[in-house]
């Protein structure tokens, strides 16, 4: 994409802002789920997780919720699941993606020794979904201007960080040679506290690791070309849904499995939820 082009896009009118607000609205459920998911847990957690209180005025407002979460969790988590709520059924703006941010922010904080790549991941895509608002916010047209392209450049953003995602994770796993020779599947299937115990065994065969060592880093490093291109996106996201719900079940790893298949909604376009919505409107009709 040339510069000209890239301006262009970015002014040419909201960019799929239906599919934008699906993304939007499916990271916040999937972080209601993950609070109750986690909620037992972060219980017994912030009993030995000591959650001070920020030095500076700014961190002791934006960081509240943290500190009051070691002796009020539940609380804490009400008043979370409540704005999440909220936000789920209301159109989606500026002040609901600005809460939102804060309180992932604080989820992390109070989480932090359960926390995982997900948690990162989602800290990232809360800043930019802070911008993805497509209801004209402003009345003067140089300011929905501002708008359209702010929107744009948000959900761009939100893109590269996804394929600088699989970039990073697949060259490193490239220049390593442990994953090279197929070694990494041996060594995970050591740890004990990752490895799903039914598939232990499995990955001690030695081509087989370097067979799945390959494919994953194949695909890594693939998806950040074809994800980009009309006719291999589908298969490219189907691809990825199908890789981590693998690593989910075999590596225990859930949240980061749902998180970036979550995350793969961005890439869709308005014309893909157009049509299943006719195909689904359609056999109701007929019925």
């Amino acid at each position: 994409m040339t510069y000209d082009r890239l301006i262009a896009w970015l002014s040419s009118g909201f960019q799929n802002p239906r599919a934008v607000t699906v993304f939007c609205k499916a990271v916040l459920i999937l972080t209601l789920l993950r609070i109750l998911f986690l909620w037992n847990a972060s219980l017994v957690m912030v009993k030995y997780h000591y959650l001070s209180t920020p030095r500076s005025w700014p961190g002791k407002i934006v960081f509240a919720p943290s500190v009051l979460a070691g002796d009020h969790l539940s609380l804490v988590y009400i008043f979370f699941i409540t704005l999440i709520i909220i936000g789920i059924f209301i159109p989606w703006n500026y002040l609901s993606g600005a809460i939102f941010f804060w309180i992932t922010l604080n989820l992390y904080r109070i989480t932090m020794p359960l926390t995982n790549g997900a948690d990162q991941v989602q800290i990232a895509l809360a800043g930019c979904m802070i911008f993805m608002v497509s209801t004209p916010y402003f009345k003067t047209a140089k300011m929905m201007a501002w708008q359209t392209v702010v929107f744009n450049a948000s959900v761009l953003a939100t893109q590269l960080i996804i394929v600088f995602v699989y970039f990073i994770s697949g060259w490193d796993k490239l220049m390593t040679d442990s994953w090279r020779t197929g070694d990494a599947f041996l060594m995970i299937s050591n740890l004990q506290h990752l490895i799903n115990p039914f598939f232990k065994d499995l990955l001690t065969n030695p081509i087989l690791n370097i067979v799945l060592a390959w494919i994953t880093i194949l695909f890594e490093l693939t998806f950040v070309v074809f994800v980009w291109f009309r006719s291999t996106r589908m298969f490219t996201l189907i691809a990825g849904i199908l890789f981590h719900f693998t690593i989910a079940i075999v590596l225990n790893l859930p949240e980061f499995a749902l998180m970036m298949s979550v995350s793969y909604l961005v890439f869709l376009k308005d014309s893909a939820y157009i049509f299943l919505e006719n195909v689904f409107i359609g056999k109701q009709v007929e019925s």
